[in-house]
C-alpha cells in the first residue's frame, strides 16, 4: 500500500511556456524522513529568443538524512529558433534518495522544427555529502554541430534519462541494454550511488512506457516488501 506520508506535488506553469529571457526557479529542502512526488503539468516548452535572451531554468535539491525525492518525466520542448539554459544540483545524504526523468525532444516535429533551436544545453549535478557522484552535461547547438552523427544523436530524435541514486535499490541492467533499430537503451552503473538509464529513440510512446516500466519495476517492489 502507499504511505500515507508520501506527499505528491504538481508543479503548474501558468503560461505557456518560456519567452525569451524569461527565468523559472525551483527550491526545494525536504526534511529528514520525506518523501515528495514531483509531477510537472507540462512539458516545458521555449519560445523563439528574438531578443536574443535564452530562457533558463534553475533547480536547487536539498535532501536531509532519509528523504526521498521522486521527478517525474521532466519533457523540454525547444521550439525553432529558441535557446534554453538549465541547470539542477541536488544536495544529499549517503540514506537520501533521488529519482528523476527526463526527455529533450528536437522541436515541434509536426510543425517541421527538428532540431531547428539555436541552442540548448542542460546540466544535472548531483553531491552526495562531499561527493560529486553525477556531473552530466549535454550541449546542443545544430548550427555549430551536426547532431545527426555517431557520437552526437545518430539517427534518432529523442533523449531521455532516468537518473537513480540511491544506495539501497537495484535495477537489472541486463534487461536495459539492448539496440534495435529505431530505439537503443544503456544502463551505466554509477559507482555504488546507483545507476543511469539512457534511451535514444525514434519512438517516443514506447519510450515513455519503458520509463514507466522501469519506475514502476522499483518502486511498486519497494511498497510490496514494506
Amino acid at each position: 500500500m502507499t504511505n500515507p506520508h508520501d506527499v505528491t506535488v504538481y508543479l503548474m506553469e501558468s503560461s505557456g511556456g518560456l519567452v525569451a529571457g524569461d527565468t523559472n526557479r525551483y527550491a526545494m529542502q525536504l526534511e529528514a524522513g520525506t518523501h515528495v512526488t514531483l509531477h510537472p503539468q507540462a512539458a516545458t516548452k521555449v519560445y523563439p529568443a528574438f531578443n536574443g535572451h535564452p530562457s533558463t531554468q534553475q533547480v536547487q535539491v536539498t535532501l536531509e538524512e532519509a528523504a526521498s525525492l521522486i521527478w517525474k518525466r521532466e519533457e523540454v520542448i525547444p521550439f525553432a529558433e529558441s535557446s534554453f539554459r538549465s541547470h539542477t544540483r541536488v544536495d544529499m545524504k549517503d540514506n537520501s534518495s533521488f529519482y528523476w526523468e527526463e526527455i529533450l525532444y528536437p522541436g515541434r516535429e509536426k510543425r517541421g522544427e527538428t532540431f531547428t533551436f539555436d541552442n540548448c544545453h542542460t546540466m544535472l549535478e548531483v553531491w552526495v555529502e562531499d561527493d560529486c557522484v553525477v556531473y552530466d552535461g549535454l550541449r546542443f547547438e545544430p548550427v555549430k554541430q551536426t547532431l545527426k552523427h555517431i557520437g552526437v544523436m545518430g539517427h534518432y530524435h529523442y533523449i531521455a534519462s532516468i537518473w537513480m541514486i540511491d544506495q539501497a535499490k537495484e535495477l537489472d541492467p541486463e534487461k536495459w541494454n539492448y539496440t534495435e533499430n529505431d530505439h537503443q537503451v544503456s544502463t551505466t552503473r554509477l559507482r555504488n550511488a546507483g545507476y543511469l538509464v539512457r534511451f535514444l529513440s525514434n519512438d517516443l510512446p514506447r519510450t515513455k512506457n519503458e520509463m514507466e516500466a522501469i519506475y514502476q519495476s522499483i518502486f511498486t517492489k519497494q511498497e510490496e516488501n514494506l
